[in-house]
């Protein structure tokens, strides 16, 4: 972006990319609430935030795509800057699948083990706790907060394949349905998915705009 302006400039996209982060953590808690309490209609709220983060990206890549065509802009930023929108985008479409599955399993009555309710809520926590800490990330460019999510990343990573060896063997034992297993597994992977792609637009941010 324009030299004379380009901080102003980087500040306003990031606070805004920031929103994403946060409206993403707004629906996940409609889910999370959705899930345990198993209401329909919390979901069904959860996807009109999702919109409105859909619908933010695309403003965002329209303004990005029109400060790239003004001659003395930055394009490097630029293209970094869109890409960070995408990641945080893509983490969304993640967790449009979280709902997704959410929603069946409230609405044809699925029940899941205690111990994979258990996993689940703990899944949601982590999760919410990262794109908490991802909203702040990116306003405030905290190289240690950057490092927190990404080592809880790996942290979740590591639980999830654990929880995927215990699910094996409950459905096995005949304590999982197989009905309650594809959408169990289904959540849990549109959740560590979402997490991957937030902790690519930070590591994005740092390696590209962590000194502008």
């Amino acid at each position: 972006m324009a030299s004379t302006n380009i901080r102003e400039d980087l500040k306003s996209v990031l606070e805004r990319i920031s929103g994403m982060c946060f409206k993403a953590e707004a629906i996940l808690k409609l889910c999370m609430d959705g899930f345990i309490k198993h209401k329909v209609g919390l979901i069904d709220e959860a996807k009109k935030t999702s919109q409105i983060i859909r619908n933010e990206g695309t403003e965002l890549r329209k303004l990005l795509g029109a400060k790239a065509t003004e001659s003395g802009n930055d394009k490097e930023t630029i293209k970094s800057l869109m890409s960070i929108v995408n990641s945080i985008e893509m983490a969304n479409t993640g967790l449009d699948s979280t709902l997704q599955h959410v929603r069946f399993k409230v609405s044809e009555g699925i029940l899941f083990s205690d111990k994979a309710v258990k996993e689940v809520c703990h899944l949601f926590k982590e999760t919410l706790d990262i794109l908490k800490t991802a909203g702040d990330v990116i306003v405030t460019k905290n190289e240690v907060l950057k490092k927190y999510v990404v080592d809880k990343y790996n942290n979740l990573n590591e639980i999830v394949e654990r929880y995927s060896v215990g699910h094996e063997e409950r459905l096995i034992k005949g304590v999982c349905q197989p009905q309650a297993s594809l959408v169990y597994l289904n959540i849990v992977d549109s959740l560590i998915t979402a997490v991957w792609h937030i902790k690519q637009a930070l590591i994005r941010l740092f390696e590209d705009l962590g000194n502008r």
